[in-house]
């Protein structure tokens, strides 16, 4: 059996290089830092890959046998296609990019059920019982974290570890305390995610738009079913361990109406940009993967305490509040410490 694994992943790994060679020959889906605008201030390099979403699918291709005949694999393969115009299309409009993850979001809760419908709190469960408002919140609250994923993507590491990090948890909580979750698929996304995280640190391979909407829409169901799935978990559990793209999203949303400029346009004021510039202004090597490595082990620290207080309410939302927190803190201290600079 574990022969038959290593040659899969031999085989895996070579389809990869190949199919990664063939886009450098035909300079398809490479890194476009004209398109990806929020990504530019970082990378400066058109030749990266940005098949890093490519990568997750051919693996799950390869690794669930009957990939093709389950529904919600389908669904997913539309998230990556959206991102992949994303990356390629410069006049793929963000507004009807945000419509079709609503559509794709929408279909896809209907047809397994997926909605949010507890969040401990009586008047507002009483709302969310009626399934037009939980599908309403259910869409908004995946629609928001798929964007801001896609807002913290702008440097090496931090995406790609940081749901990581996010599966790895939910694993060893289920094994250890027999939740009800899809091991086996977990398994795969975290087997895949270690193999890119490795060639994302070696700056060969982004996620690009297509990667980041699959794999954050993937890790939300993941997550909205592991806690509809156990009762005795907290659903503030959840909400930890997807506050930091959630919280980037709606934090950019609310900066830019400040400014009076469009939520929709890509800027460089990220809290990732702001610390890589830092890092860079101190002239310190390796500034991107550093950034990531600074934003991961922040994360590391919150959602490892959030793991021993899974089924507490009060103190999942003191370290959301913290979490919080710190972002801002951190955030408005970067931008003034760079300004006087």
């Amino acid at each position: 059996m574990q022969n038959i694994e290593i040659l899969t992943i031999v085989l895996l790994l070579i389809f990869f290089f190949i199919f990664n060679k063939l886009c450098i020959n035909y300079k398809i889906f490479l890194n476009d830092i004209s398109i990806s605008k929020h990504k530019s201030f970082v990378s400066k390099n058109n030749k990266v890959l940005i098949t890093g979403g490519f990568f997750l699918i051919f693996g799950n291709i390869i690794f669930q046998k009957q990939f093709f005949l389950s529904i919600d694999n389908l669904f997913y393969i539309f998230m990556f296609c959206i991102g992949l115009f994303a990356d390629t299309y410069k006049k793929f409009l963000p507004s009807f990019r945000i419509f079709l993850q609503i559509l794709v979001v929408f279909f896809f809760i209907k047809i397994f059920d997926l909605l949010i419908k507890d969040v401990r709190i009586y008047f507002i469960n009483s709302i969310l019982s009626k399934d037009f408002i939980s599908t309403i919140f259910t869409i908004f609250c995946i629609v928001v974290l798929i964007n801001g994923s896609n807002f913290i993507d702008g440097v090496n590491l931090s995406t790609i570890s940081y749901y990581l990090l996010v599966l790895i948890i939910i694993f060893t909580l289920s094994k250890s305390n027999y939740f009800v979750a899809d091991l086996y698929f977990i398994k795969i996304q975290i087997f895949l995610l270690f193999i890119l995280l490795f060639f994302n640190f070696r700056n060969y391979v982004y996620l690009g738009d297509g990667g980041v909407y699959l794999l954050s829409f993937v890790v939300s169901v993941v997550v909205i079913n592991f806690i509809n799935n156990n009762v005795v978990i907290s659903p503030y559990f959840g909400v930890l361990l997807l506050w930091y793209p959630c919280f980037e999203n709606l934090f950019s949303i609310i900066r830019r109406l400040m400014l009076n400029k469009n939520t929709y346009s890509a800027d460089n004021h990220h809290l990732h940009h702001l610390i890589y510039l830092f890092f860079l202004k101190k002239k310190i090597s390796y500034s991107n993967n550093l950034t990531g490595i600074i934003i991961v082990f922040f994360n590391f620290i919150i959602l490892t305490l959030g793991y021993n207080f899974f089924n507490q309410t009060k103190y999942l939302v003191i370290l959301i509040f913290f979490s919080t927190s710190i972002y801002c803190f951190s955030y408005l201290y970067l931008k003034r410490l760079l300004l006087n600079k």
